[in-house]
């Protein structure tokens, strides 16, 4: 549990900083060491760091360090989106090119569905990241044009989109496609039940 709450730090870090400072290069400048420190203190707590934070601490120095080094706020906003991009490339690559499940993989041993469900949960997330990239590069850059307001509130917007509206849209998204599964795939389920009793 505090390895979990270790790696949310560096989002809401970022979002404290932004607020109390108003400076988008400043608040990345805090994400990338908060990052590296929470990153460190997951190696001393568990002896490694999961695959997921090593993802998550190389974009933000791939987007911070840039952004602070040339002193350009809108290089870290193209995180969400090339992040995004990646996952869905990642997986069209794995599934369609390659002929992987990749969330077989991931998830084969937790629940049993039939190939064709992961093909279809990979193909919806797919699709979602894809969406989420184009939802952020409208947040992060067009506001100002689409609802008439400052640079400085639009900014204020993509700071919280970014910190609490994309994952909100994550795990939404997430909720939907295990509804589906369920409805679809109740046996799968009732023997997670079985076997949790």
């Amino acid at each position: 549990m505090l390895v979990k709450v270790i790696q949310f730090l560096p989002a809401i870090v970022f979002f404290a900083a932004f607020k109390l400072t108003n400076n988008l290069v400043m608040a990345t400048a805090v994400i990338v060491g908060a990052c590296i420190i929470c990153s460190a203190l997951e190696y001393i707590l568990t002896k490694h760091i999961s695959k997921i934070q090593i993802f998550m601490l190389a974009a933000v120095i791939l987007f911070g360090v840039p952004t602070v080094l040339l002193n350009d706020p809108d290089i870290i906003k193209w995180k969400v989106t090339v992040i995004n991009l990646i996952l869905a490339s990642s997986l069209f690559i794995s599934q369609e090119v390659f002929k992987k499940l990749p969330f077989k993989y991931f998830l084969g041993d937790q629940i049993k569905l039939p190939d064709e469900a992961f093909r279809t949960f990979a193909r919806m997330w797919m699709v979602f990241f894809v969406f989420a990239s184009i939802i952020n590069i409208i947040i992060a850059f067009y506001l100002p044009f689409l609802f008439n307001i400052s640079e400085d509130e639009a900014l204020e917007w993509w700071v919280d989109y970014k910190a609490f509206g994309n994952p909100i849209l994550n795990a939404f998204f997430a909720v939907i496609c295990g509804f589906i599964l369920i409805r679809k795939y109740p046996e799968a389920f009732n023997e997670i039940n079985q076997d949790k009793k």
